[in-house]
């Protein structure tokens, strides 16, 4: 009975120990992954812009220079905020120096994910000087995501603020703005696996910027006019001054040359015709008016005789140069409505 206690205490000792190496053995089932959630539409991703700084315009390059600080808030947790965005409007790109504020992305206590960019450097921009010196310009920073098109990812303005002791020498500044557009390539880039073109979400920053109007006038116009009052001044000498008025007209006629040289080594070299050439054109023909009635007055004494009938306004005085300066205002204020009312101006 003893011999057959112990037979039974061994055996259940045995299995006591037995037990764990089976279970070890035994392989496990794997535990149930969930399924991926998909998206139901495109994630929308929140940029905002701080504008520094505008450090400088270049008309000649088409460029400007700009320091901005640039954010993004996004929840999806598949996409980085900030990761694979690219700048789609860079003017010389070895020139430019960003910098991460935060190493990583930090959670916000609304639970999406904020990362913010600093960013120095010139972008490209396609300025018009039509209306010169009366131009305005939009000064744009344009970024777009390079790795998810616009079914994946979305861009949403957050805010534009502008530093208020930026200061741009020659220009005022406007109240920046920020837009979104889907922007289409008609394109697949070579790519086969995607043999439809796609559109991405493009952010663009606009900064309006204008010339003071006051400076223009001043500046620009001002002297013009005093050239063309010089000219008129001719009409009002005596036909038989001769030298006088021919030198009065001749030396306008120089220094508008002069002014509009001038003028136009501050501007870019462009294929149509400014505001600033129209007004000068019409100063020309205003002093060749002049040279003209100079002309037609300057003879011997019987000729001068014969034109006290039919061409007594062809031999000066206050109404012919009154009449010719109405005439030239007139085709200034034409020539300045004519552009400052054109769209797009």
């Amino acid at each position: 009975m003893r011999s057959l206690l112990r037979f039974l205490t061994f055996v259940m000792a045995l299995g006591f120990c037995l037990a764990p190496l089976a279970r070890a053995q035994t392989p496990e089932s794997p535990a149930p992954v969930a399924a991926p959630v998909q998206p139901s539409g495109p994630a929308e991703i929140k940029v905002g812009v701080y504008i520094n700084d505008i450090q400088s315009i270049d008309l000649h390059n088409y460029s400007f220079v700009a320091d901005i600080y640039l954010w993004f808030r996004e929840t999806d947790a598949e996409i980085v905020p900030g990761k694979s965005f690219e700048w789609m409007n860079m003017f010389a790109p070895d020139d430019h120096v960003q910098t991460d504020i935060y190493p990583e992305p930090v959670r916000q206590p609304d639970g999406s994910d904020y990362q913010v960019f600093r960013h120095q450097g010139p972008f490209a921009a396609k300025f018009s000087v039509k209306t010169y010196p009366f131009d305005r310009h939009q000064l744009t920073i344009e970024i777009e995501d390079q790795e998810w098109d616009a079914n994946r990812l979305v861009y949403s303005p957050d805010e534009v603020t502008l530093n208020p002791e930026i200061s741009l020498p020659g220009f005022e500044i406007g109240k920046p703005t920020i837009e979104v557009r889907n922007r289409p390539y008609p394109t697949n880039f070579g790519e086969v696996g995607t043999p439809e073109p796609e559109a991405y979400s493009r952010a663009i920053i606009s900064i309006p910027i204008s010339r003071p109007v006051a400076s223009g006038v001043t500046k620009a116009l001002l002297p013009v006019f005093i050239v063309v009052l010089v000219a008129a001044a001719a009409l009002l000498l005596k036909p038989e001054h001769v030298e006088a008025r021919v030198g009065l007209s001749i030396t306008a006629l120089l220094t508008l040359v002069a002014l509009q040289f001038s003028a136009q080594a501050a501007l870019p070299d462009v294929g149509y015709l400014l505001m600033l050439d129209q007004v000068y054109l019409a100063s020309y023909g205003f002093v060749l008016l002049v040279v003209a009635l100079l002309v037609m007055t300057t003879g011997n004494a019987e000729e001068e005789k014969e034109l006290a009938g039919a061409h007594a306004l062809a031999q000066g005085g206050w109404r012919t140069a009154f009449l010719s300066v109405l005439l030239y205002a007139a085709v200034i204020g034409l020539v300045l409505w004519l552009n400052l009312s054109a769209p797009g101006s």
